[in-house]
């Protein structure tokens, strides 16, 4: 750029002049000369604060399962800003505190995503037992007690446990839970429901695996 006078920048003037390098405080309004010094730049505080917000929204979602994907992502990117900003004095210190932030939220979001996996494993073995065969072998009425015995057998090479849900009558059911039961073994259960029933028909309404951290039928 060529030295000269120029429409003022900063928009206080009419015409400021350069240098040829840089602008200088000779400034002109109406044609009259005056000196006005170059505005110094407001600290921008703004980069350290979002590295800050970034970093505490990371450390109070982290734990929280399938949350802590995304809180994962804003901690890392609350260090990465905070790490960028924190030679700005002005915006130091809350650079310093989303990198603190951001990292103890990037740490927690890792027990946040082991406990989403430990939930997606378990719905999923809940979902599909594998391959079994099932019977009833009994279903009476002790005393007013409907006690329903039977047996499974794990058709799988690897060891299962079963939720065996037994329909009593068309509008009650029981859970038979069955707990590690080896690949090629036959496991004999039984279920016990403290009624009795004027019609009284026992069979098999479906079989999971096990309920997903011990939660009870609903």
């Amino acid at each position: 750029m060529q030295a000269g006078w120029f429409p003022d920048p900063v928009g206080d003037h009419e015409f400021r002049y350069h240098n040829g390098s840089e602008w200088t405080g000779d400034v002109a309004t109406d044609g009259e000369r005056g000196v006005s010094p170059i505005p110094t730049r407001r600290p921008d505080r703004r980069s350290g604060a979002l590295a800050m917000v970034f970093g505490i929204i990371s450390l109070s979602t982290g734990w929280i399962p399938f949350v802590s994907f995304v809180a994962a992502v804003f901690g890392i990117v609350a260090v990465v800003v905070g790490w960028r900003r924190r030679g700005v004095e002005s915006a130091r210190g809350a650079a310093t505190v989303g990198i603190v932030t951001g990292v103890c939220g990037i740490l927690l979001s890792g027990v946040g995503i082991w406990l989403s996996v430990v939930i997606v494993r378990s719905i999923a073995d809940f979902e599909d037992p594998g391959p079994h065969e099932v019977e009833l072998t009994e279903c009476v009425d002790v005393d007013g007690t409907t006690r329903v015995t039977g047996a499974i057998t794990n058709l799988d090479d690897r060891e299962r446990s079963y939720t065996v849900v037994v329909s009593l009558d068309e509008d009650t059911t029981v859970d038979a839970v069955v707990s590690d039961v080896p690949g090629g073994e036959r496991r004999v259960f039984q279920a016990v429901e403290e009624l009795r029933f004027d019609d009284l028909d026992c069979s098999v309404l479906e079989v999971n695996g096990p309920r997903p951290f011990g939660m009870a039928q609903s």
